[in-house]
């Protein structure tokens, strides 16, 4: 038989020293129940009607089962709970500040961690300049181990003081929530979860067994194979013999990568066996067993937004069409897309998740192959990432969704959407044209002083009249468009704006002269 949600009123109980509000049946204060490490819940068994009752303790929480005239009725602690005190951890990323917005009303209070060993990368985090923080703390960075492909369920030492370090700062402020949004940063909360769980901390990440599934791309593209999901031919080999008989068998060009990075660190591509030998002397130095792949011929983008329930279920999914991107050199990114309700290899999609028995806020990346039309999959972040405006902008809560999964409690069903939406970054788009202006300037000078400037070593392979063409169709015509509302917000919360300008600037720099 199913269980009913039954709605009740509310009652206060003590917590940890706190009084939070929890629901209780419509009775005289009844019999307590003492639970271990969370306090007293209330006896429902001696209530008329009410046959048998069943407890269930998990992270921060309890929830009663209680059979009601023959009927199970979940009585959920949480589905009231008004007290949050929230830690948001990568504040660098413009992910975070959405998840803060997002979250801000059900947040008593919100902290943030500030990391980087560069003045820049302190200073630019976005979110440690909202009006709606209430404290920031400094934090040892910890990424060695992960770039170098470490992963394992212990500790390393810089690990440890990590950890350390965020239960002081939970310690202090009485935490209860901790939310990531940053590939390192869920790997090493995943690890520790009972750990912070034993101290009243929910870790909003999947369980460590799942992620590793995830964070490690050659087990991600195994189970993609396995389900029917197209991905790009692969191999993970384990020294130059095997890496030679790989790559003749696949045809150039190749890429080369790690198995567990992220932002795209370390990933290469090469055309001549000699210097794919080369490199991958080169990123085994930085990672063990890199993967290589054939190169897919990119038509465009197609990527899964999700947010998937415990019982690895998809319960909202985004998917927009690509309607331009953004070239840099070899690297493009979604520069303009359309939201759109058909999604293909939807079926497929669902499999894998399924297949990798993982829940929470995924990004699944693909690239259209040009030779087949079909997406092939390149990646799973098991977090969101900087296109989350995509989905905030329309009205769906997504980190309000996974934080009611983390709880265990049902997630609000999204909102319906705007079919056909255009959705448009300008900031980016300014910074594009000017870059590619420049670039082009540069290398028409170039060209009259050196006959040895080729085209493949131009930066840049949009003609600026091809630019302003398509900024003329999607910013000018009359069709339904919404804009990164990262640009907006300066008289509701001025700063993290401001931030996000200055910091877009610097990285797009610093993205081309590199």
């Amino acid at each position: 038989m199913t269980a009913e949600r039954t709605k009740l009123p509310l009652a206060q109980i003590e917590d940890y020293g706190v009084l939070n509000a929890i629901p209780q049946l419509d009775v005289d204060d009844g019999l307590m129940l003492p639970v271990p490490d969370i306090g007293f819940v209330p006896d429902l068994r001696d209530i008329d009607g009410i046959a048998e009752q069943r407890v269930v303790i998990e992270p921060v929480s309890v929830r009663i089962q209680a059979t009601f005239n023959k009927s199970p009725h979940w009585i959920d602690f949480r589905e009231l709970h008004t007290v949050m005190n929230l830690l948001i951890t990568n504040t660098q990323e413009d992910q975070a500040y959405l998840i803060l917005l997002c979250l801000q009303k059900d947040a008593s209070k919100i902290i943030v961690t500030i990391s980087g060993n560069s003045l820049f990368k302190r200073w630019s985090g976005i979110s440690q300049w909202s009006r709606f923080v209430s404290k920031r703390y400094k934090v040892p960075d910890f990424y060695a181990g992960w770039k170098s492909g470490l992963m394992q369920a212990g500790n390393t030492a810089a690990e440890e003081l990590y950890i350390q370090r965020i239960e002081e700062i939970c310690a202090v402020e009485n935490i209860d929530t901790i939310f990531p949004s940053y590939d390192p940063e869920v790997y090493i909360f995943s690890k520790n979860k009972l750990r912070l769980a034993g101290q009243g901390i929910l870790a909003v990440v999947p369980d460590y067994e799942a992620l590793h599934r995830i964070l490690d791309k050659s087990l991600t593209m195994a189970a993609a194979a396995k389900v029917g999901l197209p991905i790009p031919r692969t191999a993970v080999p384990a020294d130059l013999e095997a890496l030679r008989a790989a790559s003749e068998s696949f045809g150039g060009p190749w890429v080369l990568k790690p198995r567990c990075s992220a932002h795209g660190e370390n990933i290469m591509m090469f055309s001549s066996a000699e210097l794919l030998e080369e490199g991958f002397n080169d990123l085994k130095k930085i990672q063990e067993r890199p993967m290589l792949q054939d190169y897919i011929p990119e038509a465009s983008k197609r990527n899964y937004y999700v947010v998937v329930d415990r019982n690895s279920e998809i319960v909202s999914m985004f998917s927009p069409i690509v309607n331009r991107t953004r070239k840099i050199g070899a690297r493009s990114s979604c520069a303009a897309v359309l939201s759109c309700s058909d999604v293909p290899f939807a079926d497929e999609v669902q499999g894998l998740l399924r297949e990798l028995a993982i829940w929470g806020g995924l990004t699944i990346q693909t690239v259209v192959d040009a030779r087949d039309g079909k997406p092939k999959l390149m990646e799973i972040n098991p977090r969101f990432g900087h296109a989350l405006w995509y989905r905030t902008v329309l009205g769906i809560n997504e980190p309000r969704m996974v934080l009611q999964i983390a709880r265990g409690e049902r997630p609000e069903p999204p909102p319906a959407f705007r079919e056909n939406v255009l959705m448009l970054d300008p900031l980016w788009d300014l910074l594009h044209l000017i870059g590619q202006t420049a670039d082009q300037t540069l290398g028409y000078i170039r060209s009259k002083f050196s006959s040895a400037v080729e085209d493949d070593e131009m930066p840049g392979k949009e003609s600026i009249s091809q630019i302003l063409r398509a900024y003329k169709a999607e910013y000018f015509s009359k069709r339904d468009r919404i804009l990164n509302s990262l640009n907006r917000g300066f008289f509701n919360d001025p700063f993290p704006p401001l931030v996000r300008i200055i910091r877009v600037f610097i990285e797009a720099l610093q993205r081309r002269a590199g």
